[in-house]
């Protein structure tokens, strides 16, 4: 079979999208396409002023019709070289070079002086938050370390015991323990940021008075403070004890 020569039957190729398909048909076969790489897109948000991130559906639209209605009727393939080493030499992101633009007379962005805000850069996703209470028991000059399942976040390290946001600490400590503890003013809150969610971290240190030796159990062990750089914990509980060693 032959290669197909127009834009749509090329875009129907496997892993072919619609900008290479454009640029495949114009190259090859002089068909006439629009190209809307990324660099494209900066040229013509800018151009034409079209305000938004290029990546969103409503102004990628936009930024479609536009470059569809700049189509010349005849030299597509110098067309279409022409505008990539625009974008790739000129309109650049950082410090484009408006002097040589040879379409910078009539710029939207250089005329109203938003070349720095076009195209706007992806928009900031909100982050859902998770809240954990950690315990940070002490004894003497050790802390009580809990190994985390392997599986979730920080997974087979060791960690401080966490706890229900609104559970009584000496309470829980006795029932989950066995231990008498005395509750310490709580440490300021730990902001921990993952790919997925924003973690919050509340430490309370507590001072251990009894720990009988039943609670001497696997997947807990005692730390003494001066081993901490050592040991491996997750980054934020590294340096709230590495603080606490130094106190």
């Amino acid at each position: 079979g032959a290669f197909p020569r127009d834009v749509a039957a090329v875009a129907a190729l496997p892993g072919i999208g619609r900008s290479t398909a454009a640029a495949i048909a114009a190259f090859a076969f002089g068909a006439r396409g629009a190209i809307l790489d990324g660099n494209v897109k900066r040229v013509l948000a800018r151009h034409a002023g079209i305000a938004g991130f290029s990546g969103g559906s409503e102004v990628e639209r936009a930024l479609w019709r536009r470059a569809e209605s700049l189509l010349p009727e005849n030299g597509i393939e110098t067309y279409t070289q022409a505008l990539m080493d625009l974008g790739a030499t000129v309109c650049l992101r950082k410090s484009p070079r408006c002097d040589v633009c040879p379409v910078a007379r009539d710029c939207v962005a250089r005329h109203d002086g938003r070349i720095d805000e076009l195209p706007a850069p992806r928009p900031k996703r909100d982050l859902p938050l998770r809240t954990v209470s950690v315990l940070l028991l002490q004894c003497h000059n050790e802390v009580l370390l809990e190994k985390r399942p392997a599986i979730g976040i920080w997974g087979g390290l060791w960690s401080l015991p966490e706890l229900a946001p609104d559970a009584d600490v000496v309470a829980h400590c006795r029932a989950r323990f066995a231990a008498e503890v005395a509750l310490e003013p709580p440490l300021p809150v730990i902001e921990h940021g993952f790919t997925h969610f924003r973690l919050t971290l509340r430490p309370q240190p507590c001072a251990v008075h009894v720990w009988p030796s039943r609670a001497e159990e696997p997947g807990l062990v005692w730390l003494p403070l001066a081993e901490v750089a050592g040991a491996a914990l997750p980054a934020p509980i590294k340096r709230l004890l590495r603080q606490r060693a130094g106190a």
